[in-house]
């Protein structure tokens, strides 16, 4: 089984696939950019993907939704599986250097956002760059002792980098919604009488109550709740949804018109009603349907396991 992952080993999304396929043997696909990670499972250099999807702390990774929403239309790409995976930052420096030469950090702008408190607190500049474990690898490469990264317990390990400061998240309960994401095949099993979580993403004209009446789907059945839901432009793929024509030059509609992503969970039996409902709410004008599903599975288990080396 080969899974990509973007970034390198020793990354957070190393240890989320590792997990996924806890007890099998695997091959970790280091990608450099987000894209690289579907075309990897596209054209057949990977199986399956592993990827950082929101944070409780820095919120969401959003050029993964985008990604998600245009090969599960082009290809039929899904989410099988969730992970929720306690993240512990670390702070690490050039073998022998110590935290008051470094003044910068460098790191994936997501671990950046989920330390920025603390970074600003040891009065750091800081650089986004493509990966956590990558960073480390740069810094270590130039012997760059006023630089830092921001990266894994694992990545100091297999880079024998110093951790110059360990727990630098500003929050102890920082997390990171990992999913698995594969190419058309079966549905993974689920147990019977289970809730399932799904993923969808729709458009809705830019009209008075249009959320209104699409959220109503999920709050007149039994047991189905909506987890999460939030907005994006319309653009890639999808912009084939809708789009209004502006009739005149001060005529706006047509520019907010949105994509939303929304997780709910639902009993088994709801799902296909659930579905059905939603659909009705989202034609457009020529009839076709604005909507994908993203996938249905089992809700994630929680892991607390960055705390120490994970290999």
């Amino acid at each position: 089984m080969r899974v990509a992952i973007q970034g390198e080993k020793g990354s957070y999304s190393e240890c989320a696939a590792l997990d996924f396929f806890r007890g099998q043997d695997i091959e970790i696909v280091p990608c450099a950019d987000y894209s690289d990670v579907f075309a990897a499972v596209s054209t057949g250099a990977a199986d399956a993907m592993a990827i950082p999807i929101e944070n409780s702390t820095a919120g969401s990774v959003y050029p993964y939704y985008d990604l998600l929403l245009d090969y599960a239309m082009r290809e039929g790409f899904h989410v099988t599986r969730e992970l929720i995976l306690r993240i512990r930052h670390n702070l690490l420096g050039c073998p022998g250097a110590e935290l008051d030469e470094v003044k910068v950090v460098r790191s994936h702008f997501q671990a950046i956002d989920q330390c920025r408190g603390n970074i600003r607190a040891l009065g750091l500049a800081v650089r986004a760059v493509y990966d956590t474990a990558g960073a480390a690898k740069e810094i270590l490469a130039a012997n760059e002792r006023s630089a830092a990264a921001i990266a894994s317990v694992q990545a100091a390990k297999d880079l024998g980098m110093r951790i110059l400061r360990p727990n630098l998240q500003d929050r102890d309960d920082n997390h990171t919604r990992f999913l698995q994401v594969e190419r058309p095949g079966p549905a993974a099993p689920r147990e019977p009488g289970q809730p399932v979580k799904s993923t969808v993403m729709f458009c809705l004209p830019n009209v008075d109550g249009a959320l209104y009446r699409a959220l109503s789907a999920f709050g007149e059945r039994p047991g189905v709740g909506v987890i999460r839901i939030e907005s994006r432009p319309l653009t890639g793929t999808a912009s084939g949804w809708q789009r209004f024509r502006r009739q005149r030059e001060d005529d706006f509609s047509g520019i907010w018109d949105l994509i939303y992503y929304l997780d709910f969970e639902a009993p088994q039996a709801e799902l296909p009603g659930v579905l059905a409902d939603l659909a009705g709410h989202v034609l457009t004008r020529d009839g076709m349907k604005a909507l994908q599903s993203l996938g249905h599975y089992a809700r994630g288990p929680l892991r607390d396991l960055t705390a120490e080396p994970w290999r």
